[in-house]
């Protein structure tokens, strides 16, 4: 066999295996690469108030809202807000005051896929604190404030059915840098591919 023979055979072979590959990695790509995830659940406040410590409700909940962009591979990006309710504190006669601190993130998240079902997020950005107190003795006050660097991370299962549709729970742990807040939830999360 000559020389431009073997070149014309393995150059042949290259090019078939490349268009094989193109085919087969076309049909593998998901079609639905933007996905919407709403979740809903408990969390616990991790109490580190020094004034009224002992009267701090610490189990309150989180609403979830993340919308994804997942191309098919390990590593999805996206956008995640909700509202967090931190704390609330509750004193009694005769200032019968009501405190409530929350949290609404705006955090940019990146999600890693391991195994079959299950994720891990890690989510950075800002949130903004809302600051709610009322009294009896002396009236409502309000105010909200930006904590500019906070961070979350999650870790949890989906299942995804044939459907665009999936369902899953995360355990999830956020940190607000401007009150030195912080809280574990555990969210149960619908989603919905487009």
């Amino acid at each position: 066999m000559s020389f431009r023979s073997t070149i014309l055979v393995i150059s042949c072979t290259l090019l078939s295996t490349q268009a094989f590959c193109q085919t087969t990695q076309n049909h593998l790509t998901p079609k639905h690469t933007l996905a919407l995830y709403l979740g809903v659940g408990p969390n616990y406040y991790f109490n580190n108030l020094v004034i009224g410590k002992n009267r701090v409700n610490e189990f309150n909940y989180s609403f979830i809202g993340r919308f994804m962009w997942e191309p098919g591979h390990l590593l999805s990006v996206g956008v995640e807000s909700g509202y967090y309710r931190l704390y609330t504190l509750t004193t009694p006669q005769p200032t019968n005051a009501r405190i409530a601190n929350s949290a609404v993130p705006i955090h940019i998240v990146v999600s890693m896929k391991f195994l079959k079902n299950f994720y891990f997020n890690f989510t950075m950005g800002q949130s903004m604190l809302i600051n709610k107190a009322s009294s009896d003795t002396y009236g409502n006050a309000d105010a909200v404030t930006w904590s500019l660097a906070d961070f979350g991370s999650s870790v949890g299962f989906r299942h995804r059915f044939k459907s665009r549709i999936s369902i899953g729970m995360e355990t999830r742990y956020y940190y607000s840098t401007g009150n030195d807040d912080s809280n574990i939830a555990l969210v149960a999360m619908v989603g919905y591919n487009f």
